[in-house]
This record gives structure tokens, sequence and C-alpha cells, in this order.
């Protein structure tokens, strides 16, 4: 068996039109001879068919063939994984795609691990460490902006950035080294206040890009969001309106919903997991009493809430209750939308109580805002847009942070560099301020280098698909 060559199902399991079978590594065209049998009189054996070049054949195993199928050979250093590599696409399904692989196996590739072909592409110089999580990311993208920002740092824009910053850094300590160390030599000193001048930009652009994770954490990973209201104002209602389906059972006996009721939705460029709870007022027996307290710690747990209120009814005691708690929650950080839902249900605009968030006058039932040919599924999405800024980020440039891992470096260079202005603001000489500056270098480094721990190599790589 080669043990640096290997194997895996690169298309998702299942029925299907084709499935592709990856092979890499220095063995790979020798197992691609074995187990290939091309049909094509221009080449002579498989070590003659050129680069990226795709032939059909016979996929045998043991010299017995088990499907026909399409195999283009990429080679070193020109593939993702900057080895030699074999792709088969055979018939779609779980037995053939299966006996290929088999046969793979068989002619002396191993069993690739999970991300493991990406993370070869990483170690041979193919693809940033960076870009390596983005494809992650690319692959579990849920909704359109996760995906456009995911391609953009797969293909190099966060890697670039921060590059950039750190070329930047080593250059003022190239040349604080250099007339140190050639003091014999013709050359100007880099002065405090020059020193200084240099370090500022670079301190915008980093805190810059710390700020960038807030929005580059919820475009990547998503909202999760709370309906909350009093009983029957129609948060099951807009859970079905934004899901675009029945997910909750609608009644008009208040007190319907006792349990809390999930939907994962796409929606303004975001990706909400919406939970739907029972409606909160003085609580009529054991299991609303329950139902509530459920309804309160999810609201606790969520960055987002909607607040649901319904205005063909007066305004009352519960109602208040629930604006009290969106104050509370506004003022621990969380974004705060406010639904006045049953506009359907009254003819003229009634007076909507004052809200210290955004507020939203809707027809969740007909999916419709009061006054406006805009449904309300799109002014929701609009609304969330506001709130966050989206039209703020340049997400297609990837000069986002959404990793904690990136987060946690980016900040501790950051703080390097704050520290050698200090350095230089109190007196200190500009070799004693190059230390922090060689320390932030080390963070950026291990923030999209070869440089970080097997480990956390490790722990990028574990959660990818096998095939990847």
């Amino acid at each position: 068996m080669f043990q640096d060559t290997i194997a895996a199902i690169a298309t998702p399991r299942g029925a299907g039109g084709i499935a592709v079978i990856r092979v890499s590594g220095g063995a790979a065209f020798f197992i691609g001879a074995k187990i290939f049998r091309h049909k094509t009189k221009k080449y002579g054996s498989f070590a003659d068919i050129p680069a990226n070049t795709a032939v059909f054949g016979d996929i045998t195993d043991k010299g017995k063939t088990i499907d026909s199928g399409v195999a283009v050979k990429f080679a070193a250093p020109a593939s993702y994984t900057g080895e030699d590599t074999v792709e088969i696409s055979c018939h779609g399904g779980i037995y053939i795609a299966n006996a290929v692989l088999t046969a793979a196996i068989n002619a002396g590739a191993r069993l690739a691990g999970p991300g493991e072909f990406t993370k070869t592409a990483y170690l041979n110089g193919k693809i940033s460490l960076t870009g390596a999580e983005a494809v992650g990311r690319l692959i579990s993208a849920a909704g359109e902006s996760g995906a456009r920002l995911a391609s953009a740092q797969s293909k190099g824009g966060l890697s670039r950035k921060i590059g950039a910053i750190s070329d930047k850094i080593k250059d003022i300590i190239s040349e604080v080294c250099v007339f140190i160390d050639y003091p014999g030599e013709d050359l100007s000193d880099m002065g405090t206040g020059a020193m200084l001048e240099k370090l500022r930009p670079l301190q915008t652009e980093l805190e810059d890009l710390k700020a960038s994770y807030g929005i580059g954490k919820i475009v990547a990973d998503g909202l999760d969001c709370a309906i909350i209201g009093k009983p029957n104002a129609g948060k099951s209602t807009l859970l079905n309106m934004l899901s675009r389906g029945d997910v909750a059972i609608v009644h008009d006996t208040p007190g319907t919903t006792r349990d809390i009721v999930w939907s994962k939705i796409n929606i303004g460029g975001f990706t909400l997991n919406l939970y739907d709870t029972a409606g909160i007022r003085a609580p009529g027996g054991e299991i609303e009493r329950a139902g509530i307290e459920k309804a309160l710690a999810k609201t606790g747990e969520c960055a987002l809430i909607i607040g649901v209120f319904d205005v063909s009814a007066d305004f009352d005691g519960d109602d208040g209750g629930i604006l009290e708690i969106l104050r509370k929650e506004k003022d621990n950080g969380k974004k705060i939308i406010a639904v006045f839902n049953k506009c359907d249900k009254y003819a003229s605009a009634r007076e909507i109580p004052q809200t210290p968030f955004p507020a939203l006058v809707i027809s969740a039932r007909d999916n419709a805002v009061f006054n406006s040919a805009v449904s309300a599924c799109d002014a929701f999405g609009e609304c969330l847009e506001a709130i966050y800024n989206l039209g703020g980020h340049d997400l297609d440039s990837g000069e986002i942070l959404t990793e904690e891992r990136q987060y946690f470096e980016i900040c501790a260079a950051s703080e390097n560099i704050d520290a050698a202005a200090s350095a230089l603001e109190n007196g200190f000489t500009q070799d004693t301020a190059g230390l922090d500056l060689e320390l932030a270098v080390k963070n950026l480094d291990r923030c999209d280098s070869k440089s970080v721990s097997e480990d956390i190599v490790g722990r990028i790589f574990k959660n990818f698909c096998i095939g990847k």
C-alpha cells in the first residue's frame, strides 16, 4: 500500500447522475493505470494520456470490469492538492461509487481522512490556512452571503489582506534593524515620529479587521432568532410566512404553541435559525408555565429577537411586558425587531406604540406590509440588512474574519502594535518597540501560515467531509 496516496468519494453519497472518486499522491497515476482502461485510440498506455484531458474507458478491480466512466489526470504541482491526482467519474449510486473506491484501495491507495485533500493542498502551499478554512465554510454555506464570503476567502482575499499588513510591519522592522546593524553605512535613522506615522495606519487596518468579525461570524454561521409575544399575536403565522411553509400549527385559540418550534431560513442575505416560542403572559397552568420558561430561556440565548404585537386588539399589560423584555435584551446588546401584526384586520392605521428599535407593520397571514406593495418577507430582509449594515461590508473582497482563531490572532497582533506605539510615545528606542512588532508578525503568521501547531491544523480539518 502506498501510504502517501489517498482516495475518497468526492461527491455526495446517494443516487445521482455521476459520482467522482479522487486519488491523490505519488502513486496516483500508477493506481489509475491499474484500475482504468481507456478506450481512446489516440493514446497508448495510461501514462501517455496528457494531464487535464478527459478520457472514456472501463473501470476495473483486479481485472474485472465494474463500470465505465471518465478519468482525468492532474499532474503535480498543477492540481488541487499539489500532487499527482486522478479523478474518475463513474455512474452515481452508493454501490458503484463504493466499488470504484474499493478498486482504488485494492490497487494501493488508502482511504482519505476528513478534509485530507484540502489539508494536503495547505501543506503543499496550494492554499493558505484561511483559504482552507473558507473551503470548509463554502461547502457548508446555507445562504448566498455566506457562500460569497467563503468563495472570496478561498481565493485568497483574507490571506492577501493579512499578508499585506505583515509585510508592512516587516518593512518597519527591517528599516530599524538595518540602521542598527550597519552603523558605519550612510543610512538615515527612522525617527520616533516617522515610526509612529507608519504604525498608525496599521493600527487602523487591524482594528477594521477585528470589527469585521461581528458581521463575518453572522454571515458564516447564521443568526439564532427568537420570536416572542403574548398568546395569539401571530408568532406562528410569522414563522410560517418567513419559512414559506406550514412549519407551526396556527389556530385562533390562544396558547396553541407550548413548545419551541424551529425553522432554518435564508432571508436578506442571512441564514436565520428561527425559534417560535410559547406566548408570554401570566400562566394559567403548569404546562403553560413550562412553555413560558422555555420561551424566556431561548430569548436569552438568541442574538436577534422579534417581538410580535397584535395591532387589531388593544395594547395591554401583556404587550407591555413583551416591550419590557425587548428593552432589557436591547440593553444586553441584542438586536431587536418589533413586528406589529394583523394589520389586515383594521381599515386604517392605528396609533402604533413608539419603540426604540426598528418596527414593521404587517399582515403575516397575507405576507403584506401596511400601505405598501413590498411583501412582508422582503421588508423583513431589508430590515435585517439595515440593522447589520450588510451593505457596508464588501463580502466579495474576502477581507472579513469568520473564525474565532483568526480573531484571536488579529486581536493579539493589534495589541502588540499598540504596545510598540506606546513604547515609542513613552521614550523607548525604536529597537525596543521593534520587539513588539516582531510579536505582531508572529501573530499574523499564525493566523495564516504553517507556523500554527499541528493540533490547530488538525482541529481545522477534522470537521471537513471525507473527499474534500
